[in-house]
């Protein structure tokens, strides 16, 4: 693709950067409102509380890249390629991207964990539970709200623009894929630098399996939803952790 008219290279450079941001910012909102409550372990006690992190950053990563696309005189839907006539091609493409999904999303979580954490079993920090109530909205709220926002980021807007910007395909793939794996660093905010590693590099293959897949199909609705469903898999597991 061309650069669209409007697009700028700090505006492509911030979308790499922006959910990594906001994740840091909405981490320590919550964390300075239980050092205000008088809370004596605050990071920690934020910690459980990761699911609002992510949908605050969601809600701030929807209105800054809506503000994007319409600056190229587009529409935020014009990223996802949803063509109705193709419903069958989208449900295929679904149904082989929940395999990649779970397979480059799940393998490597086991293999840095044992990595930088020496042991096989992942940590599960993300799976502390909330209120019933809180777990709830969670659950209904966070799938949806990333799977609208994080792939359409760094593949519907950030990927092609890099690939116009760069003239290389590996190049584009490369930055948008890191900048996704190293998001999950500051989600939740955690102290702990093996952690912070292994988050990050635990996604890294996934991203850029991703990355590539985009490039060739230019079918970015399979992809968020195949995103949702992964998860809704990971809140779910916090859920029934929360009403035991």
């Amino acid at each position: 693709m061309e650069v669209m008219s409007g697009t700028t290279k700090s505006a492509v450079i911030f979308s790499l950067l922006m959910r990594t941001l906001f994740f840091i910012l909405f981490g320590a909102l919550i964390v300075g409102i239980f050092a205000m409550a008088g809370d004596e372990h605050p990071l920690q006690s934020a910690e459980k509380w990761w699911p609002y992190q992510a949908i605050l950053a969601n809600i701030a990563t929807f209105l800054v890249l809506r503000s994007f696309i319409r600056h190229e005189g587009r529409r935020y839907r014009d990223l996802f390629g949803f063509k109705q006539h193709a419903i069958g091609k989208h449900l295929k493409q679904f149904g082989w991207l929940l395999i990649v999904g779970f397979a480059l999303g799940g393998i490597p979580l086991y293999v840095t964990s044992y990595i930088f954490l020496g042991t096989l079993v992942p940590p599960d920090l993300m799976f502390q539970p909330l209120p019933v109530w809180a777990a709830i909205v969670a659950v209904v709220i966070f799938p949806i709200s990333n799977g609208l926002v994080e792939t359409p980021t760094y593949f519907g807007y950030a990927l092609p623009r890099l690939k116009a910007l760069s003239g290389k395909l590996w190049v584009a793939v490369v930055l948008a894929g890191l900048a996704l794996a190293f998001q999950h660093v500051a989600l939740p905010l955690v102290a702990d630098v093996p952690y912070m590693l292994w988050r990050f590099t635990a996604f890294i293959p996934l991203a850029i399996a991703l990355g590539f897949i985009y490039n060739r199909t230019k079918n970015l609705l399979p992809i968020a939803i195949a995103h949702m469903v992964m998860d809704l898999q990971l809140i779910l597991s916090m859920f029934f952790n929360s009403v035991q």
